[in-house]
């Protein structure tokens, strides 16, 4: 039987990458849950939508009787001030939280007590206090925020004082040059076996959407090491460095979290959610990885939930397959994912299919039957939808029959990508 993990706050990019990551493996079986609904119920089959908020005084009883109803196992999280609350109350918490301990994640959850830690080392940026301000530019950050969140460049010492207003923010020397993202893994005993690095060319709302895999330097090395040696990570973390006005690489935050852009590493093949959960699980684990160059880039991807029942889906072998010049991987996607859920292909020709999907390594006995186009309207009911590029025949059953017809380009507005 698999053992059940919750991932909370399971809406947001890193929890459907996460989702992503998890799903198929044979050992752990995932589930989302979020305090309101969100985009998880587009991608979690299994989803929960009445997880109080951590501010309410019940949060932790409810997550315990979701714990004991559902048999939770572990629980991760992609939110910092989450992972925080969730290790601070671990004792009270009847499931394994899959992140580096209290203390570990306190610390790097705030800037000021990370370079406080690891001052002796050369790679922590000047601080300064702001009287002692004397040389522009600077820089300002809130000591909590992450992603670039309250974080200015001052150029001089009137909007010094109006940034820096309260002992939230903490000033540092001004880092011009190269940022760089260093996704790590440190296993139960603190080895440290994973460390890859990566450049972000685009940023958006804090997060790497254009990224691309960068050599593992020394110097980057020496930094990874040195934070490993120095604080008790376990499974997965990160840190970001930038380098100054003399090229040298110096810290910006460490986090006990996946980082919003870790989904470059499954190209690695190396998963980072799976290791930390056989790592929890008190597994051994190895990581070797595909030592290739390696670019991703994110944008908006749309997944749709349509208040559509049916049994029979209809798909027009002449538009769909014989007159196009390559095969639409995407329908074929969705074919099987109707074979996932029982709903009946037929295929529609007028002439023998046989030798074409041979041909094309199609297995005809995915289709139930094929039909002639002549007994389209005899044979559909409403529980059936078509699948077509023929405007004609679709506007005929939507206007005469009420059938839902769809092209094979808007195919993806009936995939399913919950799991």
């Amino acid at each position: 039987m698999k053992k059940r993990v919750l991932v909370l706050n399971c809406g947001t990019l890193a929890s459907t990458d996460l989702n992503m990551a998890l799903r198929y493996n044979d050992e752990f079986e995932i589930w989302g849950a979020s305090t309101n609904e969100n985009h998880g119920i587009y991608v979690y089959k299994n989803y929960i939508d009445d997880i109080p908020n951590i501010s309410d005084k019940n949060f932790i009883e409810v997550l315990n009787q979701k714990i004991k109803e559902y048999d939770f196992k572990f629980i991760i999280t992609p939110h910092e001030d989450l992972s925080l609350f969730l290790q601070e109350h671990n004792s009270e918490i009847n499931a394994t939280i899959v992140c580096s301990e209290y203390e570990t994640a306190l610390l790097c959850r705030y800037k000021s007590k990370t370079y406080e830690k690891m001052k002796s080392y050369d790679f922590i940026p000047k601080v300064y206090r702001r009287e002692d301000v004397e040389e522009f530019p600077v820089f300002c950050k809130k000591d909590t925020d992450q992603g670039g969140m309250h974080a200015y460049k001052v150029e001089n010492k009137e909007d010094l004082n109006k940034y820096v207003s309260s002992d939230e923010m903490i000033i540092c020397e001004y880092l011009p040059g190269e940022e760089v993202t260093i996704d790590c893994f440190t296993n139960k005993n603190g080895k440290l076996l994973y460390c890859s690095p990566r450049a972000a060319d685009r940023i958006l709302a804090g997060i790497d959407v254009h990224a691309r895999r960068i050599e593992l330097s020394d110097e980057i090395k020496y930094i990874a090491e040195s934070l490993n040696k120095e604080i008790r990570f376990r499974g997965f973390w990160f840190f970001q460095i930038k380098k100054d006005k003399h090229g040298k690489f110096k810290l910006l935050e460490i986090a006990t979290r996946l980082a919003g852009a870790f989904a470059l590493n499954k190209s690695l093949d190396v998963n980072l959610p799976l290791m930390a959960l056989k790592d929890f699980d008190e597994q051994e684990v190895e990581i070797i990885f595909n030592d290739i160059k390696v670019e991703v880039d994110k944008q908006f991807f749309s997944k749709y939930l349509l208040d559509l029942k049916y049994d029979e889906v209809y798909v027009d072998f002449a538009t769909c397959f014989e007159n196009t010049e390559i095969i639409n991987t995407l329908l074929i996607m969705y074919i099987y994912q109707c074979i996932n859920k029982n709903k009946k292909l037929i295929l529609i020709s007028e002439n023998d299919v046989e030798s074409f999907l041979e041909n094309k390594k199609i297995n005809i006995n995915v289709f139930s039957k094929i039909i002639k186009p002549k007994m389209i309207e005899k044979e559909m009911q409403k529980n059936s939808i078509l699948i077509s590029n023929n405007e004609e025949l679709k506007n005929k059953l939507k206007k005469e029959r009420g059938i839902c017809c769809f092209s094979s380009n808007f195919v993806e507005a009936l995939i399913d990508w919950k799991a």
